[in-house]
Formats: C-alpha cells, sequence, structure tokens
C-alpha cells in the first residue's frame, strides 16, 4: 500500500529516536518505493542538519544519516514521485481554507497532505495531531491508529 510518511516520522528511520521502531514496522508494511517529494528532500536534509546543530548527532552521525538518504534514493527504496508541484501548492490553498482554522495545521503540514493526495497515496503517517486531522478530514487513512 502506497504510503506518504510525513518527514518528522520518515526521519526516524535514518536516525535512531523514540519511535524509530515504529517506523520500521509502517515502512515494512508500505509498498516501494516510498514516495520522497522536494518537500522531504529539503526538510529531512535541514531536520538532521539542525540536531547537529543542537549537538544531538555527532558529525559522523549526520553524515552517516544523509548518506543512507541518498542510498536509499540510489537503490530506489525512496523515490521522487511523479507529481505537478503547482497542483500540490493549489491543492494545499485549497486544504487550508478547508481545516486550517478547524484544525490548526501549519504551512507545511498542509503542503505534505496536498503532496500525499496530489499522489494518490492510500495512507498517510504522521505522528503530529494536526496534520493527522488534515489528512483524515480530506479522506485518507492515516496511520499509525492512534499516536503513542
Amino acid at each position: 500500500m502506497k504510503t506518504y510518511f510525513d518527514t518528522g516520522l520518515l526521519i526516524k528511520a535514518y536516525v535512531p529516536e523514540n519511535g524509530s521502531e515504529l517506523v520500521d514496522l509502517l515502512l515494512r508494511s508500505s509498498t516501494v518505493p516510498v514516495p520522497f517529494t522536494h518537500l522531504h528532500s529539503v526538510e529531512a536534509r535541514t531536520a538532521l542538519r539542525l540536531k547537529r546543530f543542537r549537538s544531538e548527532l555527532t558529525a559522523e552521525e549526520l553524515s552517516g544519516a544523509l548518506d543512507a538518504i541518498d542510498a536509499d534514493l540510489a537503490s530506489g527504496l525512496l523515490s521522487r514521485p511523479d507529481y505537478d508541484l503547482a497542483a500540490v501548492f493549489d491543492g494545499a490553498d485549497a486544504l487550508s481554507e478547508r481545516f486550517a482554522v478547524r484544525t490548526g495545521a501549519r504551512s507545511l503540514d498542509i503542503l505534505h497532505v496536498a503532496a500525499a493526495i496530489e499522489i494518490r497515496a492510500e495512507r498517510f503517517a504522521s505522528l503530529d495531531l494536526r496534520q493527522r486531522a488534515v489528512a483524515k478530514a480530506a479522506g485518507m487513512s492515516v496511520v499509525p491508529r492512534s499516536v503513542p
């Protein structure tokens, strides 16, 4: 089943964090390749670099995590889906209009949901309650079933 992973959840596959085991389970139940959009690319790499800035990762751990993402892209485990980036932004604007006031979701959260819809993902994986609310309200199946 094609699953769109929010970046916050996806990076748990590359650095050990609370929830990394859950991500491994979700990845095993997903079809390959796992979508890795332009949003993921910038957000994941920036999040990892910020972990280094905050001394949560060593330079070697940062390099290893970035290399692992590149290796997964090269091997086809992660793949840039074919999508219309303008349609993602248009979809995000529509989702914002419908759900931002009700859910409190932020722009990037909404952009990820719009990207998932644009690539026709069947499931949306996130631990962010506001983002999950938007995805669910937009008709997507949300995993995990509950947030730990």
